[in-house]
């Protein structure tokens, strides 16, 4: 077997088996590169044997199976492995600080710690797991949004020729019209330099689901806790009163971020698609932090005020520090970092999809 038709029989077994749940994948690779293998020497040539297969899209779905479902084996084992994160990383935060605040409000510094202690477990249990519950099915629903509008919308993660390939040009074309299936249009195997690692994808998964499970389920865990002679005071840092406003604007941000890493994840190699997806999401991003940050109420007008008298006179440390709060300087500061960040990660995805992508002109 020449390098030629060993590249082309790589390129056709890469593009069958990623399309398969991971752990059918090696089984599948073996079983096709030996049919390959035997077909090529009865027909001569491995462009014949790969021409008699046909598209390699098709080949998987006849391994994987032609059932009508929410989300198809090219993309379920990896919504598998985001929706374990997801869960973990929303239902388990929630239900550690809902039921932290219940016991920690229900602790005067004068009383039977212990006995108040209790009491503050049990009110705070209800609403810890009705949290955690609504919590898991918001992180969930929005998983399972984004993964079936990929699928419905049929995202391929390909290079332009495959593209030709398109269920809705499939069923819009007679048999007898389509271009018959080759080799030529198989893509090349990504360069191991244009591969996006599954835990950098984990990484940005974990803190986006973390961050966004706590705005939305417990708001209140963003403040300043003052110990008083009567209890602990909780001085919120954003505006709670109009927090029904100002969370929608947060929501959709920490969607379109989810969505990008889902898109990453799923094409799981850096390609037009991905870096497209990373310039829109980031942008939009952008736009809505500066909305957020500059033209919304999203600080609480009165946390200096609420911090000073419930230090009274204990300005020291921290407490005095903050007393300085800058709600304006805050907010330039914060978008000036996520202005950083999504710049760097789009360079990032710009320069490796352009350098090292496999879809790279």
């Amino acid at each position: 077997m020449t390098a030629h038709e060993r590249d082309l029989m790589e390129r056709y077994l890469y593009q069958v088996t990623r399309r398969l749940p991971r752990g059918q994948r090696e089984e599948v690779r073996r079983e096709l590169e030996e049919l390959i293998t035997d077909m090529a020497e009865a027909k001569g040539s491995i462009e014949a044997a790969l021409t008699e297969l046909g598209d390699p899209a098709e080949m998987a779905r006849r391994y994987a199976g032609a059932q009508r479902c929410l989300i198809s084996a090219e993309y379920y084992d990896s919504y598998v492995w985001l929706m374990r994160i997801v869960l973990v990383c929303s239902i388990i935060p929630v239900f550690a600080v809902s039921l932290w605040t219940g016991v920690i409000a229900a602790v005067p510094a004068q009383t039977n710690i212990v006995g108040m202690t209790v009491i503050g477990m049990s009110a705070g249990l209800t609403n810890a797991f009705v949290s955690a519950a609504q919590a898991g099915l918001s992180a969930f629903g929005a998983v399972t949004l984004v993964f079936a509008v990929i699928e419905r919308q049929k995202v391929k993660l390909d290079l332009e020729k495959e593209k030709k390939w398109s269920v809705g040009e499939l069923e819009r074309e007679s048999r007898a019209a389509r271009p018959r299936w080759t080799p030529a249009f198989l893509s090349p195997v990504p360069d191991k330099r244009a591969v996006i690692s599954r835990a950098d994808s984990a990484v940005g998964v974990v803190f986006i689901v973390l961050f966004c499970a706590l705005l939305l389920f417990s708001p209140q865990f963003f403040a300043a806790i003052v110990a008083q002679d009567d209890g602990v005071a909780f001085i919120p840092l954003f505006n709670l009163a109009q927090w029904n406003v100002i969370l929608p604007v947060f929501a959709l941000s920490m969607l379109l971020s989810l969505a990008d890493e889902i898109v990453r994840l799923v094409a799981g190699y850096y390609c037009k698609i991905v870096m497209a997806s990373s310039i829109v999401c980031n942008l939009s991003v952008i736009v809505l932090s500066a909305v957020l940050l500059k033209a919304m109420p999203l600080w609480n007008p009165n946390f200096s005020l609420q911090l000073e008298l419930a230090l009274d006179e204990n300005l020291t440390g921290a407490g005095g520090l903050l007393l300085h709060w800058d709600a304006g300087a805050v907010s330039n500061a914060i978008l000036a970092l996520i202005v950083l960040i999504a710049a760097l990660e789009t360079g990032v995805t710009i320069y490796k999809t352009l350098r090292y992508g496999a879809d790279k002109t």
